[in-house]
């Protein structure tokens, strides 16, 4: 399939923006400090290290051994049968974990910011899947929401 790369170059894109803008995040709570404390706060970071770190997991285990059925795309099976960016909200909620247990405000907003801007690159990620499979993934695209 000649769209593969492309397809990984725009997550892996997605996924840089996420990351430069979580960097910032970490660098303007440095800097200005605005700072709040949660009851709980180190469960609820535990708790969402968990789900992040199982929910990436399983999305890419379900992906890198999709050539294992070729006749059935990887959207089709684990995570990606209740939403479609499961990777992706894994990521989301693993920062999640430490913006609660760091109490930075600064760094929670700009996160949230970031994971705004990088959905642009998933409107791409989604073309391209269309075009690969046709049919096959817009009716997938039509029953499966983009996270619940």
């Amino acid at each position: 399939m000649t769209t593969t790369p492309k397809v990984h170059t725009t997550l892996a894109r997605s996924y840089l923006v996420y990351f430069v803008c979580s960097i910032v995040g970490l660098f303007g709570d440095t800097l200005i400090g605005f700072d709040i404390a949660l009851l709980y706060a180190h469960t609820i970071a535990l708790i969402c290290f968990g789900l992040g770190a199982v929910l990436i997991g399983w999305a890419q285990y379900t992906s890198r051994h999709a050539h294992q059925e070729p006749g059935k795309p990887y959207f089709l099976k684990g995570p990606y049968r209740y939403m479609r960016n499961p990777t992706h909200l894994g990521i989301v909620v693993l920062v999640l974990g430490y913006t609660v247990v760091s109490g930075s405000v600064i760094f929670c907003v700009v996160t949230l910011v970031g994971y705004l801007i990088s959905n642009i690159f998933f409107k791409q990620y989604e073309l391209l899947l269309t075009e690969s499979y046709d049919g096959v993934y817009a009716d997938y695209q039509s029953k499966v929401p983009k996270i619940f």
